[in-house]
């Protein structure tokens, strides 16, 4: 009878080797591959999210919701035996909420690479409350819901240029108040922007230490996915701010 021959270790120490080198090209390529897809889907929830808004405002005299500054869509983080949908108008509601009847579903207002989102630690919440903050992965630019004049924003009265002002854009805040905090222009007697979330503010220092706050906002490989008013959308990598004029939000040329 004709003996088999096993492989011998030194052959199997070959195979894992061989193994090992193609396992370390391939997986940087497909992790790469991951996160293009992630982008891909980001890029269709902000285009759907777009299309919402403006079939919202297309609704209501060509005017924006006022959102609130939070970013709930429930009462769930009370764990009632049945939760109760916020109103759009809701201290606590995510400014998705007022747009979701146009929306196709809850789940476009979470973009797939989302780490965590601000759920407020500072007011007692924290990332224990993350799952009541899962569908709110875009912040909406707050010069768009609301008017300098303490008013329901008339987009056609308000901007002129559609096409050059951001309504939403990936984030770790669902709403962003002002250039001089928050927004990706850097704004007045500032050096650098997103000061609220950078290490060396109250914010980060206190409840976010550790945490890559900015890379939240540049979740796409350092890259933002932006929705601009006019429905369109596009990517902006990572910046200190020099390169985003604040006309990007407030509309306004030449804005301090």
């Amino acid at each position: 009878m004709k003996k088999q021959r096993g492989f011998t270790l030194i052959e199997l120490l070959v195979v894992i080797a061989v193994i090992a080198i193609l396992m370390a090209i391939l997986l940087p390529s497909l992790s790469k591959a991951k996160e293009q897809a992630k982008k891909i889907v980001c890029l269709a929830h902000t285009k759907g999210l777009g299309t919402a808004l403006l079939m919202y405002v297309d609704d209501y005299d060509r005017k924006t919701h006022h959102s609130p500054n939070r970013g709930m869509w429930d009462n769930a983080y009370l764990r009632p035996a049945k939760a109760t949908p916020f109103s759009p108008d809701d201290t606590y509601a995510y400014w998705g909420v007022a747009y979701l009847p146009y929306a196709s579903t809850k789940k476009i207002f979470r973009c797939p690479g989302t780490r965590r989102t601000d759920d407020w630690p500072e007011d007692g919440w924290g990332i224990t409350y993350q799952e009541y903050f899962k569908y709110c992965s875009y912040g909406i630019n707050g010069y768009v819901t609301w008017s300098r004049e303490g008013r329901n924003v008339n987009i056609d009265r308000e901007f002129k240029k559609h096409d050059e002002v951001i309504v939403f854009q990936d984030h770790i805040e669902q709403k962003l108040d002002g250039i001089d905090s928050d927004m990706f222009c850097i704004g007045p007697g500032n050096s650098i922007n997103l000061t609220q979330w950078r290490p060396g503010s109250s914010l980060v220092d206190s409840y976010w230490r550790g945490y890559d706050t900015v890379g939240e906002c540049f979740r796409h490989a350092r890259a933002a996915d932006i929705c601009w008013l006019d429905g369109h959308v596009s990517t902006i990598k990572e910046t200190t701010g020099e390169d985003v004029p604040t006309s990007w939000y407030t509309g306004v040329q030449g804005t301090q």
